[in-house]
């Protein structure tokens, strides 16, 4: 092997990685933003339901008690640096749920609205601030 066809190939590694760095930023937000989406789709869903049953509380119960573990789950989780602007929106989302749910279960639909809809807010927030990073999540979120 000459000194050229080394270069080469080290030229060419390079500029492989350079074009990863530029096809896929989320792949250096590694797992948080997989757990992220797979929260907010949940998150969403569990929205949805409240919305639709307001005044079913054993349902209210039961999304309570996820809607709790997935809040608890994402303050434990790893932000990598480069996302951490928008964790507080992530992590108000799903807090503001678990609350609706909890008054969902309490009977009040009043205060579960208007948690739903706080929720939605910092959940487009939290969109918005990791578009505004450079980031995204998966597609259906």
């Amino acid at each position: 092997m000459s000194a050229s066809q080394i270069d080469r190939r080290t030229w060419l590694s390079i500029a492989l990685g350079l074009g990863l760095f530029a096809v896929a930023p989320s792949a250096f937000a590694g797992t948080y933003l997989d757990t992220a989406t797979l929260f907010v789709g949940s998150n969403r869903k569990d929205a949805q339901m409240l919305r639709k049953k307001p005044s079913d509380r054993d349902l209210a119960v039961a999304i309570h008690a996820v809607a709790k573990a997935r809040a608890s789950a994402a303050a434990e989780m790893n932000v990598p640096e480069k996302v951490a602007k928008a964790h507080p929106h992530f992590l108000l989302t799903l807090a503001k749920v678990e609350r609706a749910a909890f008054s969902a279960s309490e009977g009040n639909v009043k205060s579960l609205f208007e948690l739903l809809d706080s929720a939605k807010t910092e959940d487009t927030l939290f969109i918005a601030a990791l578009k505004e990073l450079g980031y995204s999540l998966g597609e259906g979120v």
